[in-house]
């Protein structure tokens, strides 16, 4: 097969995608059932983490919803997040953009799944995108992460890694480990990728955005305080 760049390409005839990381065809049977990646009654997706209780007035104000979204093996797929009802139109907008683009996803599953139970860590290994999750800013065990009220979700943690540096800006921590951020590999978010630009029109921060002089850079990020 030729070298073909990472942007993504359509075939007229047989609606292929190619990047340079991935051949598959795309799912387009209107009549083919999703894949489910998650499948849990509101009770499950908002059960409590026993170590980080969240208090009962952010529990109020968080909704569960199902997203649908192309995955790296080109089938659609049916997940859920859990956000802010105040924030829920923006996600939802931003999932309905990644599936017309084809930007792949690999799952979309609350944090409180017993694969992950809370761990913010087990979910990014696993390449997991998630929204909710009552836990403090990662390096910082005494401030609360925007994810603790629901105002920023996490988008393929493996492709969008995070990283954190000291005062001299060296790397001290990246999550996942051994992880790179390759702008041209499919499922990256970029400063000028269609789904960033879109959601900083609506007010939104991408981590991708910060910088080592800010301590940190989070490519995998989106938040939008209250």
């Amino acid at each position: 097969m030729p070298v073909i760049s990472a942007d993504f390409w359509f075939s007229r005839n047989h609606d292929m995608i190619l990047s340079q990381d991935h051949f598959f065809v795309k799912n387009t049977m209107h009549n083919s059932a999703p894949v489910i990646d998650s499948q849990k009654s509101v009770k499950e997706a908002l059960a409590q983490n026993p170590d980080s209780l969240a208090p009962e007035d952010v529990l109020e104000t968080l909704r569960v919803e199902v997203v649908e979204y192309v995955g790296f093996d080109g089938l659609i797929h049916q997940g859920q997040i859990v956000m802010h009802k105040d924030r829920l139109d923006d996600v939802l907008a931003f999932f309905e953009l990644a599936r017309k683009l084809s930007f792949p996803i690999r799952s979309v599953v609350p944090i409180s799944d017993p694969r992950y139970v809370w761990d913010d860590e087990r979910s990014c290994a696993g390449n997991n995108s998630s929204g909710f999750n009552y836990r403090t800013v990662s390096g910082n065990p005494t401030k609360l992460s925007r994810h603790a009220l629901g105002v920023a979700f996490d988008i393929n943690p493996v492709q969008n890694v995070y990283v954190r540096y000291d005062k001299d800006m060296k790397e001290v921590f990246r999550f996942p480990p051994n992880c790179f951020y390759d702008k041209e590999a499919s499922g990256t978010l970029t400063v000028d990728h269609p789904l960033v630009v879109f959601m900083k029109e609506r007010g939104w921060v991408w981590g991708g955005d910060w910088t080592p002089e800010s301590g940190r850079v989070d490519y995998q990020h989106f938040e939008k305080a209250l």
